[in-house]
């Protein structure tokens, strides 16, 4: 298996067990921690609770850096192109989010993807009367026709 499709599958495994959580936590991060030593990597969240992890064949007793490039350089490839295909749009959890490279802390080394989008979070307050002032505005604009 080639390690884009391999990464995919484990990326796609994780918003996976997002979407089916019950939880209403915000997720502000997606934390990606490699292990030279087996070539496994794990994907978590910002409460360190493991949403995907596997090992990949062939990358055992890598050096700890050269793993996590490699590792990076495919989660980014993945994940750019999931984005290109709106793989990320039926979460359902606040955006901006990103996928961090991180050491075996849970300390972020390097970002690999920030997912955003240009929603705009209001609040109730400004969205009472809202209705009401819309369909003035509407009638306004068919009596002036």
């Amino acid at each position: 298996m080639q390690l884009e499709e391999w990464s995919s599958t484990l990326i796609k495994e994780a918003l996976q067990k997002v979407k089916e959580s019950t939880q209403e936590e915000v997720i502000t991060d997606f934390h990606v921690t490699t292990n030279s030593d087996t070539g496994e990597v794990c994907i978590s969240d910002d409460n360190d609770e493991v949403l995907a992890k596997g090992a990949i064949d062939g990358f055992e007793n890598k050096d700890d850096a050269e793993f996590r490039k490699i590792i990076g350089k495919a989660f980014r490839q993945t994940l750019s192109k999931m984005d290109s295909q709106h793989a990320f749009d039926a979460l359902n959890i606040f955006r901006p989010f990103s996928f961090v490279m991180a050491d075996e802390q849970q300390e972020s080394v390097d970002d690999l993807f920030v997912v955003d989008s240009d929603t705009v979070m209001v609040s109730d307050e400004l969205l009472k009367g809202l209705d009401d002032e819309l369909n003035d505005f509407l009638n306004h604009l068919l009596e002036s026709d």
